[in-house]
C-alpha cells in the first residue's frame, strides 16, 4: 500500500479537460480492461468524472483553439508583432510524443544527451539532497533514459523512498512504469494519472518529504510570468518547507546551436510542430462525432479545420531574449473551416461563426523554448517563493539542472518579474525604457509597509528567534558586547509598541514594564568599553519566554487593527512615520541577531534550509576595474522628508520616509576614480594572510571571525583549513564556493587589505555613485548599446551620451530601480552568493565598507521621534580620529525595501569583527 499522499483509486473515465483526445475514444469498461495494472506497481486515475452535461458543453481545449485562432497576441514575454496563436498541448499527443522520443536522438538535438550527461556526471551530488522514506515526483510519464539514471542510484542507496510518475494519458503511464518499476526492487511505484492540478494538492498532507522531477527543458515552453506561476503553484500545491523542485534548463548559447537543434536535416521538428494541427483536426472531429451520437471520430469529415498540406513550420530566435519562437506557417492563402455544428459556439466566442481566412506567409504561433542565461535560475526561484540551492552542469556548459527549495518563510512577498527573460538585467532593462515616465520624488514600495510585508518579517523573525536558535539557547550571550538573545526577543515589540502609541495616542501593552526593559540595547565602544550610549534599564532577571511571546503577539495585534483602519482611514503623517520606522527597526535588528546567531557554536545552530555548496570549480575572478569621472555637484541624500516641516500636513501617496541621517540633500564633488568591479572574496583573502605569514609579518587581528579554523592547535599560522560561518553550515574555503563569497571583516581587517595592495576604501561618496551610476548603465545597455558601454572610457560619461538631458535627475530618485534580479538581499539566499564574474557587482552578499566617517550631512536635524537614532552614534569631526564608520548596500539577510533605498545609511565600529560587510578597493585616476 502506498499511504503517502491523500487518494482514492477512482472509475477510470474520461475526465472534461480531456474530451476529443485520442485516448479517450475508449470507453471507460474498455478501458478498464485493457490497461490492467502489473503487480510491479499501483495505478492511480485522479481524473475529473465527467458532469451530465458534457455533450452540451464545449471541451476548455476546442475553446482556446477557437480563441487563440481568431484573436491576435503578442508573444509570451513581450513583442511588438501580433500573431494568431493554438495551444502548446496540440504537440503532445501519441504521434506528438513519438515524434518527439525520435528528435530526442538527433544529432543536431543536443538537449537529451546534455542532461543524461548531468545525470551520470552528478548521480551522487543529487541523490544525496533525496532522503530515506521521501517521495520523487515526476512530471510527465519518466524517460527510460532519463529517469532510470537517478533510479538506479536511489535503488542502491536509499530506502523507504516511493517514485510518482504524473501524466494526463494513462497508456505512456503504464508503458513507462512496466518498463521501469521491474528493475528496481527498492523503490516504490506509483502511476497517477491526471492533470498536474488534480494530483499535486493531493501531496499537500503529506507528512514525507518530497521533491519534484521536472526534467528536460519543458519549462522553456513557459514566458516568465507562466513560470513563475507554474513554479509557485507547485509549492503552493504540494510542497512543504525543505521540499525541493528539480527543474531542467536549457542554457543560453551560439544562435546557430540553437538553430540547429530546431530545424534538423531530417525534417522530424517540422513533422513534430505540423503533427498539432492534425492533432486539432482529431480533437474538432472528436467533439463532432460525439456532438451526432457517432461511436468514432472522422478524419475524413467536413469537421476538419485546417488542411495541413498548405502549411509549413518556421522557427527564428531571438537572440536578445534567450527564446526560439515556433510558427506553422500558411504556404498559400487558406481557411480554417468551423463546423456548422458549432458555428453559434463559435460566434459566442468571437463574434462570426464565419471561416477564418489565412494569408499566404501568415503564422500561427505555437510554442516558444527559452534559454537561460547565468543566475536565470536564480531570479526565477525567487520570483517564485523559493530558493535557489543547487546547480549541475554538463560538461559543455550548454544545459543545467537546478534544485530548488522551499524555504519556511520569506522576508519579503515574491518581486513580479515583466520583462520577457530572467537574464538579471532584464528587469532593469525593462525599467529603463520607460525611464521619461519615472517620477524621482515617488517611491516605488507602498509608503507605509503593508500587512502581508509585516507578517512576511514577523515571519521571519520567528524563524531565527524561536527554530534556528534552539529555545535552550534563548538566554546565550555569543557576543559579549551584545545582550543576550531573550533581549531581543521582548526589544523588537517593545519598540515597535513605543511607536505605535505614539502613532494612535494609547497607552503601551501590558506589561508595560517591557518598554522600560526592553526599548533600547548595548552597543559600548569596542575599544573603550566604558564608553556606552544610554540604554534600557536590565532586570535583575529576564522574563520567561511565554510570557515575552504572548506579549509579542498582543503588540502584533495592535498592528494589525491599526493597518487595517489605515487602510480604510489613512493617517497623519505622524503616525504614519512612527508605524514605518517600528518595521525597518524590526528588519534591521534580524541582521543584528543574525549576526550574532553566526557567533554561536555551529553545532548549536538549527538549519532552515537544507543547503549543499558548489565545490570550488575555478579560480579566483579576473580583477577587473571601472572609471568614473566623477563631477562637481553630485546630490546625495533624501529630499523632501523634514520631519518637522511635515507637522499637521497630510501624507503625500508615494511619500518616502528616511532616517534622520539621510536628509538633508548635500552636494559632494568627486575627482576620477577606479573602483573595482568585485568585492574581495574569502580565497583572497586567505591569500592575503598567508603571504603576511610568508614574509614572517603578524596576522593578528585579521583573521576574520567570519571563519572558523579547523585546525587550530597548529604552530603554523594559517596552515590548516577555514569554513566560513553561515546558519546552513560551514563551507571550505579550500574546496567549495565559499571561497568566491565576499570575505566579511572589519573595517581595520578591510584597511589592512587595501594598505598591502596599495590601493585603498572608496568614500562614501564614491560607493553610491559607483553603484547607482553603474546599475543604470548596465540597465540602458541592451542590444547595439551594450557594446557602445563595453568600449566606454567610464561609466558616468556613457550615462551622458545616452541620457539627453543628463543622468542626475534618476540617479537622485530614493530608490534604485535598476538593482539587478539576482542580488543576494531580502534572503533570497541564507548565505552568501560567488561574486559576479559578468560585470559589477555592488548589492547583496554583504554590506561593504567606506573610508567615511558616520557623521552628518549640513543641516542635520536629530528626529524628535527617535532623537538617539544617528546622533548617538556620530564621530567626532572627519579629521579627528572615528569610531563608526559608514557601510553601503546591503547584505543577503537586509529587507529589500532598506537595501533598494540608496540613500540610507548604515554604520558599525571600524574595529566591529561580527557583521556582515566586505569591501572592495579603489584607486584614483
Amino acid at each position: 500500500m502506498v499511504a503517502s499522499i491523500d487518494c482514492e483509486t477512482t472509475t477510470k473515465i474520461v475526465p472534461k479537460s480531456l474530451s476529443g483526445y485520442r485516448e479517450s475514444s475508449q470507453s471507460s469498461e474498455s478501458s478498464q480492461d485493457s490497461v490492467d495494472a502489473p503487480r510491479h506497481y499501483q495505478f492511480v486515475d485522479f481524473r475529473a468524472a465527467a458532469s451530465p452535461d458534457r455533450q452540451k458543453r464545449m471541451p476548455p481545449i476546442v475553446e482556446k483553439i477557437i480563441t487563440g485562432l481568431t484573436t491576435l497576441s503578442e508573444l509570451p514575454g513581450g513583442s511588438t508583432t501580433k500573431h494568431r496563436t493554438l495551444p502548446t498541448l496540440l504537440l503532445y499527443d501519441n504521434a506528438g510524443l513519438e515524434l518527439f522520443d525520435r528528435i530526442t536522438y538527433l544529432p543536431e538535438y543536443y538537449l537529451t544527451d546534455c542532461e543524461i550527461d548531468v545525470l551520470r556526471t552528478h548521480t551522487q551530488s543529487i541523490v544525496v539532497q533525496i532522503p530515506d522514506n521521501s517521495d520523487v515526483i515526476e512530471l510527465g510519464c519518466g524517460s527510460l533514459r532519463k529517469t532510470q539514471i537517478l533510479l538506479d542510484a536511489l535503488n542502491q542507496q536509499r530506502s523507504g523512498v516511493t517514485y510518482y510518475a504524473i501524466d494526463v494519458m494513462p497508456q505512456p503511464l503504464h508503458d513507462s512504469m512496466e518498463s521501469l518499476a521491474p528493475k528496481f526492487a527498492n523503490v516504490s511505484f506509483v502511476a497517477l494519472c491526471g492533470t498536474y492540478d488534480e494530483v499535486l494538492t493531493h501531496f499537500k498532507k503529506s507528512t514525507r518529504r518530497k521533491t519534484v522531477l521536472w526534467l528536460g527543458s519543458s519549462i522553456g515552453n513557459f514566458a516568465c510570468d507562466g513560470a513563475v506561476q507554474f513554479i509557485a503553484g507547485i509549492s503552493d500545491s504540494a510542497l512543504t518547507a525543505n521540499d525541493s523542485i528539480v527543474i531542467g534548463m536549457d542554457k543560453q548559447k551560439a544562435p546557430e546551436i540553437i538553430m540547429d537543434a530546431y530545424h534538423d536535416s531530417q525534417g522530424i521538428t517540422a513533422e513534430f510542430e505540423l503533427n498539432a494541427l492534425s492533432h486539432a483536426n482529431y480533437i474538432f472531429s472528436s467533439y463532432i462525432s460525439e456532438l451526432k451520437g457517432c461511436l468514432s471520430p472522422n478524419n475524413e469529415c467536413d469537421s476538419c479545420i485546417f488542411d495541413v498540406d498548405k502549411f509549413r513550420y518556421a522557427g527564428e530566435y531571438d537572440e536578445d531574449v534567450g527564446r526560439h519562437n515556433a510558427f506553422l506557417e500558411a504556404l498559400e492563402d487558406t481557411l480554417v473551416k468551423w463546423p456548422s455544428e458549432i458555428a453559434a459556439q463559435v460566434k459566442e466566442l468571437c463574434g462570426d461563426s464565419g471561416d477564418l481566412p489565412l494569408q499566404r506567409g501568415e503564422r500561427i504561433y505555437i510554442e516558444s523554448s527559452h534559454k537561460y542565461g547565468d543566475g536565470s535560475a536564480s531570479v526565477l526561484a525567487r520570483s517564485a517563493g523559493l530558493i535557489h540551492t543547487a546547480e549541475w552542469q554538463d560538461s559543455r556548459n550548454y544545459y543545467m539542472l537546478n534544485m530548488f527549495r522551499k524555504p519556511p518563510t520569506t522576508m519579503s512577498q515574491p518581486p513580479t518579474i515583466r520583462s520577457s527573460s530572467f537574464n538579471k538585467w532584464s528587469e532593469s532593462s525593462h525599467r529603463a525604457r520607460m525611464i521619461e515616465q519615472i517620477d524621482p520624488s515617488v517611491s516605488q514600495y507602498p509608503t507605509i509597509p503593508t500587512l502581508p510585508e509585516w507578517q512576511h518579517v514577523w515571519s521571519t523573525w520567528d524563524t531565527l528567534l524561536l527554530h534556528i536558535i534552539p529555545r535552550r539557547c534563548l538566554y546565550d550571550q555569543p557576543i559579549d558586547l551584545r545582550h543576550p538573545f531573550i533581549f531581543y526577543l521582548g526589544h523588537v515589540p517593545a519598540f515597535a509598541d513605543i511607536h505605535m502609541a505614539a502613532a494612535d495616542a494609547m497607552p503601551l501593552t501590558e506589561p508595560q514594564s517591557y518598554a522600560q526593559w526592553f526599548e533600547r540595547g548595548i552597543d559600548p565602544n569596542i575599544e573603550d568599553l566604558t564608553i556606552c550610549h544610554s540604554h534600557s534599564e536590565v532586570p535583575k532577571e529576564w522574563p520567561q519566554v511565554d510570557e515575552i511571546l504572548a506579549y509579542r503577539d498582543r503588540v502584533r495585534a495592535r498592528f494589525v487593527n491599526w493597518l487595517i483602519a489605515y487602510e480604510k482611514n489613512g493617517a497623519s503623517v505622524e503616525a504614519a512615520r512612527h508605524v514605518w520606522m517600528a518595521f525597518e527597526h524590526e528588519a534591521l535588528h534580524f541582521e543584528t541577531l543574525l549576526y550574532m546567531v553566526l557567533q554561536m557554536g555551529p553545532g548549536d545552530i538549527q538549519s532552515p534550509i537544507e543547503t549543499s555548496f558548489a565545490p570550488l570549480g575555478g579560480r579566483q575572478p579576473c580583477e577587473s576595474w571601472i572609471k568614473y569621472v566623477g563631477g562637481s555637484d553630485l546630490v546625495f541624500g533624501l529630499a523632501g522628508d523634514d520631519e518637522f516641516a511635515m507637522q499637521g500636513q497630510a501624507l503625500r501617496p508615494g511619500h518616502v520616509f528616511g532616517w534622520d541621517n539621510e536628509s538633508p540633500q548635500t552636494r559632494i564633488s568627486l575627482e576620477p576614480f577606479s573602483i573595482r568591479a568585485q568585492p574581495i572574496t574569502n580565497g583572497e583573502y586567505l591569500a592575503f594572510l598567508q603571504a603576511l605569514s610568508a614574509s614572517s609579518e603578524s596576522v593578528d587581528g585579521l583573521v576574520p571571525l567570519s571563519w572558523i579554523s579547523l585546525d587550530q592547535d597548529s604552530a603554523t599560522p594559517l596552515a590548516g583549513d577555514y569554513v566560513v560561518r553561515t546558519v546552513v553550515g560551514t563551507p571550505s574555503i579550500s574546496v567549495t564556493e565559499a571561497a568566491l563569497w565576499p570575505v566579511c571583516v572589519s573595517q581595520k581587517q578591510a584597511n589592512a587589505y587595501a594598505k598591502w595592495s596599495g590601493k585603498r576604501l572608496p568614500t562614501e561618496a564614491e560607493w553610491i555613485h559607483a553603484s547607482r551610476a553603474y546599475h543604470l548603465a548596465r540597465a540602458l545597455a541592451t542590444g547595439d548599446r551594450k557594446a557602445d558601454f563595453a568600449k566606454c572610457q567610464s561609466v558616468d560619461g556613457f550615462l551622458d551620451q545616452e541620457l539627453k538631458q543628463g543622468p542626475m535627475a534618476i540617479l537622485q530618485q530614493p530608490y534604485d530601480m535598476f538593482v539587478p534580479s539576482d542580488a543576494n538581499v531580502d534572503l533570497a539566499s541564507w548565505h552568501p552568493r560567488p561574486v559576479a564574474t559578468d560585470g559589477a557587482s555592488f548589492l547583496g552578499n554583504a554590506w561593504e565598507w567606506t573610508s567615511t566617517p558616520f557623521y552628518p550631512y549640513d543641516g542635520f536635524k536629530p528626529s524628535a521621534m527617535y532623537p538617539g537614532y544617528s546622533a548617538d552614534f556620530f564621530d567626532p569631526i572627519p579629521d579627528q580620529d572615528s569610531t563608526h564608520y559608514v557601510v553601503q548596500g546591503g547584505s543577503y539577510a537586509t529587507h529589500r525595501r532598506i537595501a533598494h533605498r540608496q540613500t540610507f545609511r548604515n554604520w558599525y565600529q571600524r574595529g566591529y569583527p561580527y557583521v556582515l560587510a566586505t569591501f572592495r578597493l579603489v584607486s584614483d585616476v
